[in-house]
């Protein structure tokens, strides 16, 4: 063998195996609603299929993917999950994908669920979009009750790490607005004339004046 048959030793060929009954069930799949991206896939492992009557290993396990996941059982749980999404779980989603939009996280699902009212993740992607730990802190902020409501009063931490701004450490202001948004809920107060929006852990509660 020669040195650059050592070097760049030829592929083996993929392995064909005859598909069982594989002209029924492409002609069964071809008739089931299938999404644009998978019936360009069945029509091209179709074609093959009736170019030679076989199919490589992994073709096989893609076409017995698309026929599990186009069975009557899995359209009908994601015909249930559509209908549950849209009643309860829409808009956890869209308390998420707010968050998101804001990363380079989940951009792309994010800018789905906020922008297209028909768009229904799958139950992974949103498991993935609302389960993770940060998710859980963007509903946290959004659904609990502000920790400082409009027109209390609350005093600035004197906490570099957080207040960056020195002028305002200790000083007490007036809550004017909440935004429950993101992974930490912020209010903007009004402190000396000044209006500054922090994140509410940024804040304490004032001291109330002793009678």
């Amino acid at each position: 063998m020669g040195y650059w048959h050592q070097m760049y030793p030829r592929r083996q060929k993929a392995e064909r195996l005859e598909v069982e009954n594989g002209e029924a069930r492409f002609e069964s799949l071809m008739a089931k609603d299938l999404s644009e991206r998978d019936r360009k896939f069945a029509e091209s492992l179709q074609k093959q299929f009736e170019d030679g009557g076989k199919l490589s290993p992994k073709q096989i396990e893609c076409v017995e993917r698309m026929e599990q996941r186009y069975s009557p059982t899995s359209v009908l749980k994601r015909e249930r999950w559509a209908q549950s999404y849209k009643g309860a779980h829409r808009e956890t989603a869209m308390i998420c994908a707010r968050y998101y939009r804001t990363t380079t996280y989940f951009r792309d699902l994010a800018t789905k669920v906020l922008l297209d009212d028909d768009f229904v993740p799958t139950e992974k992607q949103f498991n993935a979009l609302t389960k993770n730990k940060y998710a859980k802190k963007a509903i946290a902020a959004a659904t609990e009750p502000p920790a400082f409501p409009v027109g209390t009063l609350a005093k600035v931490r004197a906490n570099y790490n957080l207040v960056q701004k020195p002028h305002l450490h200790n000083q007490i202001g007036l809550v004017v607005a909440n935004h429950p948004i993101g992974l930490y809920a912020s209010s903007t107060i009004l402190v000396n004339g000044e209006q500054v929006k922090l994140e509410d852990r940024c804040l304490k509660a004032a001291a109330k004046k002793k009678k």
